[in-house]
């Protein structure tokens, strides 16, 4: 587990790095001593768990916490701070414990136990639920599982939706329907997005060239500049 201690005091951060150098399972990837540097630091290092303090100058940790929260919801957060007028609110952004100085070695420990665990259990669940691209047809709106989704290519003013199955259509851009995919899809070309997981090999067509995929006979168009990165993909 990646920990980010942020807290203006210098004691408080010393006495933390103490405590945590005895758990063989915590890392410690930074310490911040404002509510700035705790955004900076969880941005840059993307920790599992922040020990904040409230008190801080330039943005106080609750402000700081809430702006995290937004760009990384999984983060989980202890606050160990001298105020105890926030508890409430500390609630509001799901603290795993919110811990009164002077700070208890067993109290912290317990808190970041829990931490582990409930991070644990919320990537269990990003897991275990299989994602899905909503579109569009007519009066209708399909959910179309990403696992089978074999490549997407545009014809005439539509978007071909290609599955072992089935082909669906839809009027929405390649464009949007992109920002909807995983990172296993990519452009190859400007009116193909392809299954990079499902692709099997590249193959040279006159001035094009084609991607076949795994058990599938329609083949996807690929621009001679997208080569090398799907060279990279199928290389890994």
């Amino acid at each position: 587990m990646k920990v980010l201690i942020a807290d203006d005091d210098a004691p408080s951060r010393k006495l933390l790095r103490y405590f945590i150098g005895s758990l063989p399972h915590y890392k410690i990837v930074g310490e911040a001593t404002n509510g700035e540097e705790l955004i900076k630091y969880v941005t840059k290092e993307k920790p599992d768990v922040a020990l904040v303090d409230i008190g801080m100058p330039l943005l106080n940790g609750m402000e700081a916490v809430k702006a995290c929260k937004e760009l990384f919801p999984a983060l989980q957060v202890i606050f160990i701070t001298g105020h105890d007028d926030y508890a409430l609110e500390a609630f509001s952004v799901r603290a795993v414990d919110y811990i009164l100085k002077p700070i208890e070695r067993n109290r912290l420990y317990s808190a970041l136990e829990r931490a582990a665990q409930a991070g644990h259990l919320k990537a269990d669940k990003e897991q275990s639920v299989k994602k899905n691209l909503m579109i569009k047809q007519q009066k209708n709106i399909l959910f179309i599982p990403l696992d089978d989704i074999i490549f997407i290519e545009r014809i005439d003013r539509k978007s071909v939706i290609h599955t072992k199955n089935n082909n669906f259509e839809t009027n929405e851009a390649l464009a949007s329907l992109e920002g909807a995919l995983d990172s296993r899809f990519i452009a190859s070309h400007r009116s193909y997005i392809i299954n990079v997981g499902l692709l099997t090999k590249i193959e040279a067509a006159g001035q094009m060239y084609k991607a076949y995929f795994q058990d599938y006979n329609n083949t996807a168009r690929v621009s001679k500049h997208k080569i090398d990165e799907l060279q990279r993909y199928m290389s890994l």
